[in-house]
């Protein structure tokens, strides 16, 4: 075998190392374009004191809010979001009901503690906790 040349144990190190380079550059890229959300867009996936770390550990996004000019008002945009493509939960959430989300018993029992504490002995006063 002649020095110069690559054994077949080396070009299969060079081509896993490639491999390894292209898959880590594909992770960071997809990883980058998902957290291209626009601020309005963001939902927060910290919560007050998180760090960048953290969030980033937790798998979403960091990015500080910039003020573009002094009129900008970025206050409410979270810093630490989750990224596009992680569904948001609220989207699923059923704003009507068709019921008062109450058995007619509980209503009742509120309902009798409610009467019981409005004018109390005649003198027109409420009480939010009675003496028992």
């Amino acid at each position: 075998s002649d020095d110069a040349s690559v054994s077949d144990q080396e070009k299969m190190l060079i081509l896993e190392g490639a491999l390894f380079v292209g898959l880590l550059l594909a992770a960071v890229t997809a990883g980058q374009d998902s957290c291209n959300v626009a601020d309005g867009d963001r939902w927060d996936c910290g919560f007050v004191g998180t760090t960048q770390a953290s969030c980033e550990a937790d798998g979403c996004c960091w990015r500080p809010a910039l003020l573009k000019n002094s009129s900008s008002n970025l206050r409410d945009t979270p810093w630490c979001f989750y990224p596009s493509d992680v569904e948001n939960p609220c989207n699923d959430i059923k704003w009507s009901a068709d019921s008062p989300g109450f058995t007619q018993e509980y209503y009742d029992i509120m309902y009798n503690n409610y009467a019981a504490n409005l004018n109390i002995d005649g003198s027109g006063a409420v009480v939010a906790a009675p003496d028992t």
